[in-house]
C-alpha cells in the first residue's frame, strides 16, 4: 500500500502508547505523506491531556508530532458534503467526527489508518482503509 495516508486518533494513540500496530504507524510515518484531520489533532490533544499531566511535556509531545506529520487538513464545505453522503450510505450510526475524518481522507485520496469500529463500517470502495490490530485480543477493531 502506498501513500498518502491519513491517521485517525486511534492510530496516533497506538503509536504513542506502543499498542498493537504501532510499528505499522511508525513505518507509514517514514514513507510520507501522512496527514491528519484538524479534528484528529483536537482529539489527540485532548487524549494527551489525560495521558500527560504536565503541560510543558504535553506541548513538547505535540510539537514532536507536528514534525512527524505533514499537515492537519481543514474541514471544508466539500468535506462536510462528503461526510453527509458517507453517513447516508451506511446502515449503522457514523458519528459526525468520524464521518468528517473519513470524508477528509476520501477527498485527499488518502488511505485512512485507524482501529475505530465506526470507521471500519465504511465500505472500502468508499474510503480506502488500513485497519490496525485491536488493542486487546478480545477487542473488535
Amino acid at each position: 500500500m502506498s501513500g498518502p495516508y491519513m491517521f485517525d486518533t486511534s492510530a496516533l494513540l497506538a503509536q504513542y502508547q506502543k499498542e498493537p500496530g504501532y510499528e505499522i504507524v511508525e513505518r507509514l510515518m517514514e514513507e510520507r505523506p501522512v496527514f491528519i484531520s484538524a479534528i484528529t489533532w483536537l482529539e489527540f490533544h485532548v487524549s494527551l491531556k489525560t495521558l500527560i499531566l504536565d503541560a510543558e511535556a504535553r506541548a513538547e509531545t505535540l510539537a514532536l508530532y507536528s514534525e512527524l506529520l505533514d499537515e492537519a487538513l481543514p474541514v471544508t464545505r466539500q468535506v462536510a458534503h462528503i461526510a453527509f453522503d458517507l453517513r447516508e450510505q451506511l446502515s449503522q450510526r457514523l458519528p459526525n467526527g468520524d464521518a468528517l475524518i473519513a470524508a477528509t481522507a476520501r477527498e485527499k485520496g488518502a488511505t485512512l489508518v485507524h482501529r475505530d469500529p465506526h470507521l471500519s463500517a465504511i465500505p472500502e470502495q468508499l474510503v480506502k482503509q488500513l485497519v490496525l490490530p485491536p488493542k486487546n485480543k478480545g477487542e473488535v477493531a
